[in-house]
């Protein structure tokens, strides 16, 4: 079964726990510097609701510091190639960015969005990685067309993210 568009029924997803650590190793040495990074996890859809991630993509992006606080942005040409480069049904499912403390959506997270189709998910990361990823940890959003980015509890994340050996 191959699908064209990420159907909007899509709520569960099984991540290899290798995607956790190479997500995690690239977020924490932009920690170490100060700067938030972010993630792409990509993937084909197993059915009309499960995803399977094939693996962490780091796009080209730039860290911003300053005395209002930090950022990242993935370049106009780091998506363009993010985009010619993917092969067909395979799609970026999820995006994981880190934050310097505490784990949440921020205002900026909102309208710096690198996916919008519904029910796109959004992790952030706190501390900069500096602990391996446990997703319930983290702040892990839905994208809802009608209510914006809503964060989803520990329990809805155990019960719909799969972590693999």
């Amino acid at each position: 079964m191959t699908f064209s568009v990420i159907p909007p029924t899509l709520r569960n997803y099984v991540i290899p726990d290798q995607v956790l650590d190479d997500t995690r190793s690239f977020l924490h040495k932009r920690g170490e510097k100060g700067l938030e990074g972010v993630v792409l996890w990509i993937g084909k859809l197993v059915d009309e609701t499960t995803a399977a991630v094939l693996g962490a993509y780091v796009p080209e992006q730039v860290g911003r510091r300053s005395e209002l606080g930090v950022s990242v942005e993935v370049t106009q040409a780091g998506l363009s190639r993010l985009i010619s480069e993917l092969p067909e049904g395979v799609f970026v499912l999820i995006r994981v960015h880190s934050h310097p403390t505490d784990a949440y959506h921020s205002e900026l997270d909102d309208e710096n969005m690198l996916i919008s189709h519904a029910n796109a998910i959004s992790i952030v990361v706190p501390f900069f990685a500096r602990s391996p990823i446990e997703l319930e940890r983290c702040s892990v959003n839905e994208l809802h067309h009608d209510a914006g980015w809503v964060e989803l509890e520990p329990a809805e994340v155990r019960a719909r993210f799969q972590v693999i050996v």
